[in-house]
């Protein structure tokens, strides 16, 4: 390999120096020149070889890529200035740094070309090709176990794949094989060694979506929407049309992940609803929560959400739902209500206390939980005119509980200054309640005062 600086056509002299002596045959050449156009690199493969080579310094020797080349017409550049080297086991990627990822193809290769984001591939076998092109790992694939020479005239296999969607885009035989291939126009011809010329033209995105949508390849169709630019609308769309489908097959977790993505785009209530007929409250809880983290959920879907907690029993979310709430967005009514109810009661408390629901707080303590000091405690807390209030409401209970405590909370209440009036109706309430189940009897004793 020889480069040559200057002008030939103008220039009366121009500087060359050898670059590389390959005792095989080099294959292809590829100059690339950085953003700044000072550094220009030089990819070169040999049948044996891949080499890189910097023209711009005065370094001759190549730093090699890789023990291994790839045959004439079978390498090209990319727009991210990577070199694509197509051998017969996979499609390589590289730069100056060394060895990229790689793609497994399996088939002897002919001929490697570029359209967009699409490689075309000449395979010199009938092909048998996977259906999809995947990611490989750092180790390249396993050889071909055998090869034989191929006439120039037998039939190729012509593949277009799309690297950005990481699939087939088409795949047929060429009789006579291929003899070239243009891409020109925004369309690809090959023409064929029977003087046959096929045509490619890409279809537009909503055609092949139709196509993907037909063959339930929605993952794919995901893939190429979002790669197509869609907004978030439109592929929400798609990711509703994948949770359908999957929901049609009783597949009811699967589907759930696919109708998360949609949220903020598709009704709430339209999935809400499938799961609340299908009795799915673990799937419906994993979906509330979602609309809880992206900050769309409504007082009713929050509502919705505890009684979910409670019917499952699951006093851990239940617990992390309520204590990690920046905006309580929903009834909190309902939601004591709905915790009570299913005999939650540190949850309603917690609620209770938090909201300065005194009426329901010291409910839950004297009904449910027979609490009754904690919670004349929790009215030592109050104001006078409060504590007279809920002493009227439950003092039959705490007397019949704990009279001594609860008439030591009165006589308190009384001296640090209440409505004397209030303390004194509250008392004599309670007085009437105590002393009813008693009767007169100091009528039935005599009574002697003997003095000294």
């Amino acid at each position: 390999m020889v480069l040559i600086r200057g002008n030939i056509l103008k220039s009366k002299s121009t500087k060359q120096r050898t670059l590389h002596v390959a005792p095989e045959p080099v294959t292809n050449l590829h100059f690339v020149t950085d953003a700044a156009g000072t550094r220009v690199t030089l990819f070169a493969t040999t049948t044996a070889q891949t080499m890189v080579f910097d023209t711009s310094g005065s370094k001759s020797e190549p730093a090699v890529l890789e023990e291994r080349g790839c045959g004439i017409g079978c390498s090209l550049m990319n727009e991210e200035d990577e070199l694509i080297v197509a051998r017969d086991e996979a499609i390589y990627t590289y730069t100056v740094d060394g060895r990229g990822p790689c793609f497994a193809f399996d088939a002897p290769k002919v001929l490697l070309r570029r359209f967009k984001h699409y490689l075309l591939l000449a395979t010199a076998a009938p092909s048998s090709m996977a259906p999809n092109l995947a990611n490989g790992d750092d180790r390249p694939p396993v050889d071909a176990t055998e090869s034989r020479v191929y006439s120039y005239n037998d039939p190729t296999t012509f593949t277009i794949l799309d690297t950005k969607n990481k699939l087939v885009a088409y795949t047929g035989v060429v009789p006579g094989g291929v003899r070239g291939v243009a891409t020109e126009w925004g369309s690809i011809f090959v023409l064929g060694g029977h003087g046959t010329m096929d045509f490619f033209s890409e279809k537009d995105l909503l055609e092949r979506l139709d196509i993907l949508y037909r063959q339930n390849l929605y993952p794919l169709a995901v893939k190429m929407a979002q790669n197509g630019n869609y907004d978030m609308a439109s592929v929400a769309g798609i990711y509703k049309r994948y949770g359908d489908w999957l929901y049609s097959k009783d597949d009811f977790d699967s589907a759930m992940l696919q109708y998360v993505q949609t949220i903020g785009v598709v009704e709430p209530s339209y999935i809400i609803r499938k799961y609340l007929d299908a009795q799915r409250l673990n799937n419906l809880t994993s979906y509330l929560q979602e609309l809880h983290t992206a900050g769309m959920a409504t007082s009713d879907h929050t509502t919705l959400l505890l009684n979910c907690y409670t019917k499952l029993r699951d006093e851990e979310r239940l617990n992390q739902f309520i204590h990690t709430q920046e905006d309580y967005q929903f009834d909190v009514d309902t939601a004591i209500h709905v915790c009570r109810q299913a005999g939650f009661y540190e949850q309603a408390l917690y609620l209770a206390d938090k909201f300065s629901k005194t009426g329901m707080y010291l409910k839950l303590k004297i009904e449910d939980q027979d609490d009754i000091k904690a919670a004349l405690e929790y009215m030592r807390k109050l104001g006078d005119t409060d504590i007279s209030a809920y002493l009227a409401e439950f003092g039959r209970r705490c007397l019949g509980s704990l009279p001594s405590e609860t008439t030591e909370l009165l006589v308190d209440v009384c001296l640090n200054g209440m409505d004397v009036r209030a303390a004194a109706a509250t008392a004599d309430d309670m007085h009437d309640d105590m002393s009813a189940p008693y009767a007169d009897t100091t009528s039935l004793l005599s009574m002697r005062r003997i003095q000294h």
